[in-house]
C-alpha cells in the first residue's frame, strides 16, 4: 500500500519515511502542500496521506479540505499531523475531512496503530 508523507521538517520526514518503509509501505515523500497536492491529484495516487498541518505553500489542513471535496481524491485516507491539540483545533481537523489525527511529537506505536487502522478500513 502506498502512503504519501507531506512533512516540511527534514528529520521528521526522514523518520516517517524510515518507519513506514520498515513496516512494508511504499512511501512518497514531499516537503510542502503544493507537492503533496500534485501527488494526490496525479496518476496512481496513494491510498493514505500523512499531512503536516503547518507546511509551506499550502497547509496540510488545506490540502485535506481540497482532497475531500474533489471526487478523484475524496477516498484517500488522510491523517493530519500537528502539535496543536486544543479542542477547537481537533474540530477544525475533522471539519476539514481528516480521517484521523496524530499529535506531535509522534510516537512509533501510535503512528503504526493509526496507519494500520487506515489500511484495514481501506481493505474492507
Amino acid at each position: 500500500m502506498k502512503i504519501l508523507i507531506a512533512e516540511d521538517e527534514p528529520i521528521s520526514n526522514l523518520w516517517l519515511k524510515t518507519m513506514l518503509t520498515k513496516w512494508g509501505y511504499e512511501v512518497i515523500s514531499t516537503r510542502n502542500g503544493d507537492d503533496a497536492w500534485e501527488v494526490l491529484k496525479g496518476a496512481n495516487p496513494p491510498e493514505i496521506a500523512l499531512l503536516d498541518w503547518e507546511m509551506p505553500k499550502i497547509k496540510g489542513i488545506e490540502v485535506c479540505e481540497k482532497a475531500k471535496k474533489d471526487p478523484g481524491t475524496s477516498g484517500i485516507c488522510i491523517i493530519l499531523l500537528s502539535g496543536k491539540d486544543r479542542e477547537e483545533d481537533l474540530r477544525k481537523c475533522f471539519a476539514a475531512g481528516a480521517d484521523a489525527y496524530l499529535k506531535k511529537p509522534l510516537d512509533n506505536e501510535r503512528l503504526k496503530a493509526k496507519v494500520d487502522a487506515a489500511r484495514q478500513t481501506l481493505e474492507h
